[in-house]
């Protein structure tokens, strides 16, 4: 599944596979603009009793870790599910919530309607694909032997049982 990208205060947020936000790349943002602390990393919110009940029941409506902590490596750092990411960016300040929460959104909205373009297009190539073919059809029965191959030879034949002197004044006001 491909999960959104977000940007917040000008700074991307990694997400991985499983759908989880980097909370050490929100710190960033926050910190960036005055809306958090260097001492309010996502390790310290993590260690809130209360947050760690909501995070066990939010991997059991879930079905997977809604918090993973990695410690040393590229990825180094701790990664939440999206309400996990919500409920950090609550926890440094409410205005920072408020625009974690708005980006989230709108990147899902953004999703939708990108979902809905794409099938709009889908469906008129569909449609532009059948009148093609159509037209192909229609095309392929006029070609070498088909229509008109027979009326060219009704022409000829006309032409046959005609006086060649008509034909002769025909073929001059033809051009």
């Amino acid at each position: 599944m491909h999960y959104p990208t977000v940007i917040v205060n000008g700074i991307s947020v990694r997400v991985d596979h499983d759908g989880r936000y980097s909370l050490n790349d929100l710190h960033a943002a926050a910190v960036m603009k005055g809306e958090a602390t260097e001492s309010q990393r996502p390790g310290e919110f993590l260690k809130s009793r209360q947050i760690k009940r909501f995070c066990r029941a939010l991997s059991d409506a879930t079905k997977i870790a809604s918090v993973r902590t990695i410690k040393g490596g590229k990825e180094q750092g701790s990664w939440g599910l999206e309400l996990i990411a919500i409920r950090y960016a609550a926890w440094l300040k409410p205005e920072f919530e408020i625009r974690v929460y708005n980006t989230f959104r709108e990147a899902v909205l953004n999703g939708v309607s990108n979902m809905t373009r794409l099938n709009r297009l889908d469906l008129l190539i569909a449609n532009e694909t059948k009148e093609v073919s159509k037209c192909a059809r229609t095309m392929n029965k006029w070609g070498v032997g088909g229509r008109k191959k027979l009326l060219s030879g009704v022409r000829d034949r006309i032409i046959d049982q005609m006086d060649p002197d008509m034909v002769a004044i025909m073929q001059g006001a033809a051009k």
